[in-house]
């Protein structure tokens, strides 16, 4: 038997940690052609080799540089699937915020992921077919204590996967959004604030690994062609 995603190929943004190095690790575990971007060479390198590297063709650059975003359009033309998962996240109480934090999270997780979705979706709309899914989070539909830009920039997000999926239907394409809840990567590096590391050190409950969220990517991609998983929530068990 033939692995399920055999003969696809698969573009995956922000693969060089986190749910989306596991995605991309997963999707050519599926059998897919994995193009697979992010800022970090030596990551993605080393996601190459765990992939066996014939599986993993890696492209690494920011996706803030329109340049290198026409460039990224150029080597995925003609993929069936995307996966738009690259962000950014800065947790603090709203007040603590900066001009420069609320910038850097929107530039990248709604004005990089347009710009970068688009690119590759002219493709898709020219051949009639094609699969766009988009990460957003839980934050895309609830707004909390120390993650108010955060929220703002996934609820745009989730938006804009809504609105492709109206608009892109009826030339063929589907498009998904899977939304995690708390995953613990290396995304909340950043977020040192006091009150966000008490937060973090008393929550009652596991985090979500990216390997899980992954997993979804994975049923949304292999769904059949007459099905479109178009919202998938995820939660840590005791969360809600």
């Amino acid at each position: 038997m033939s692995a399920p995603l055999s003969g696809k190929a698969v573009l995956v943004t922000g693969a060089s940690a986190g749910i989306g190095r596991a995605t991309a690790a997963a999707l050519a575990q599926a059998g897919a052609r994995v193009i697979a971007t992010g800022r970090r060479k030596i990551e993605l390198d080393a996601l190459a080799k765990q992939c066996g590297g014939a599986a993993v063709e890696t492209v690494a650059g920011d996706l803030n540089d329109r340049g290198f975003v026409d460039e990224l359009a150029k080597r995925a033309d003609g993929v069936d699937i995307m996966v738009n998962n690259a962000g950014v996240l800065k947790y603090a109480p709203l007040m603590a915020m900066t001009e420069a934090d609320c910038e850097a999270m929107f530039q990248t997780n709604v004005l990089a992921s347009f710009r970068v979705t688009l690119a590759v979706a002219r493709s898709m709309v020219a051949r009639r077919r094609g699969h766009i899914i988009v990460m957003t989070s839980i934050a895309a539909r609830e707004v909390y204590r120390l993650g108010v830009i955060y929220c703002a920039t996934k609820h745009a997000l989730s938006a804009f996967a809504r609105g492709l999926r109206i608009e892109l239907q009826g030339h063929g394409i589907k498009v998904t959004e899977i939304a995690p809840g708390m995953v613990d990567t290396g995304i909340r590096a950043t977020s040192d604030h006091p009150s966000v590391l008490e937060a973090l050190k008393v929550r009652k409950f596991e985090a979500l690994t990216s390997e899980e969220v992954a997993e979804a990517v994975v049923y949304a991609a292999t769904a059949t062609p007459n099905c479109c998983p178009d919202f998938i929530e995820l939660r840590p068990q005791g969360s809600a």
